[in-house]
């Protein structure tokens, strides 16, 4: 029986993902986000400047871009606290309950005013570039996998959730995801070498082939949806 890797509500051959990373990461034909994204030197500090929030086009999320980028540049202070607040928390695999708290905060920023043009998605490709091991992506595609795949979606929508709340039950879903197949996230994630990335970054090449569902990767095609039970609680609220 061939191995298996499991991302959200899907779990794919382990050769088909090796196969996609590889493709992903060696394909220098201008048509994938890596190395660009990965390599783009931004501000090259631990806090977050005005260059750090330009790496947002570098993933495809590039709309209203002008917007967007004042919407982060007004936000940079607050995230930068955040940021700090997580102290030596350096990855996700390994944070305990208190930094899985920690983690989610910094898409509070969400809850605490308007953000035109700026929501998870951008954020989040903002921040995973300064902590790559800790934070991780977040897109549609990843939506789909954690909250749309199958009968039973992995995690649920619940009415009234902030974004903070949202985001500490959809990390704690990738840290199951990571915890329960650290060697294999750690193998996919060598195949890139110019330059190296995470195994963080790697679940996200997975989790976004998997999550397409209009083009999807042709290593990826065989997946198939977990039967597995929700991991969401009736204490927090997904916003209206």
């Amino acid at each position: 029986m061939n191995e298996m890797l499991t991302v959200g509500g899907l779990e794919v051959e382990m050769s088909a993902a090796e196969s996609w990373v590889a493709r992903y990461v060696r394909t220098n034909s201008g048509l994938w986000s890596y190395p660009a994204y990965d390599s783009y030197p931004g501000s090259g500090t631990p806090q977050l400047a005005e260059q750090d929030l330009l790496a947002v086009a570098l993933l495809n999320a590039h709309q209203k871009p002008i917007t967007s980028y004042y919407t982060l540049v007004g936000l940079l202070p607050e995230l930068n606290t955040r940021l700090t607040a997580l102290g030596t928390a350096h990855s996700l695999v390994d944070a305990d309950t208190d930094q899985l708290k920690n983690i989610a905060k910094p898409f509070g920023v969400l809850d605490d005013r308007k953000t035109p043009e700026v929501g998870l998605t951008k954020l989040s490709k903002v921040l995973h570039r300064k902590r790559p091991h800790l934070l991780p992506l977040y897109d549609r595609n990843i939506k789909h996998l954690d909250f749309q795949v199958g009968p039973t979606p992995r995690l649920s929508f619940v009415k009234g959730r902030s974004w903070e709340g949202y985001g500490k039950v959809w990390i704690e879903a990738v840290q199951q995801d990571l915890q329960s197949q650290r060697a294999k996230w750690r193998h996919l994630a060598s195949l890139a070498t110019d330059p190296a990335i995470s195994p963080l970054r790697a679940l996200d090449i997975v989790a976004w082939g998997l999550g397409e569902t209009r083009n999807p990767p042709k290593e990826l095609i065989g997946a198939r949806p977990m039967q597995r039970p929700h991991m969401t609680t009736n204490s927090l609220g997904w916003p209206a």
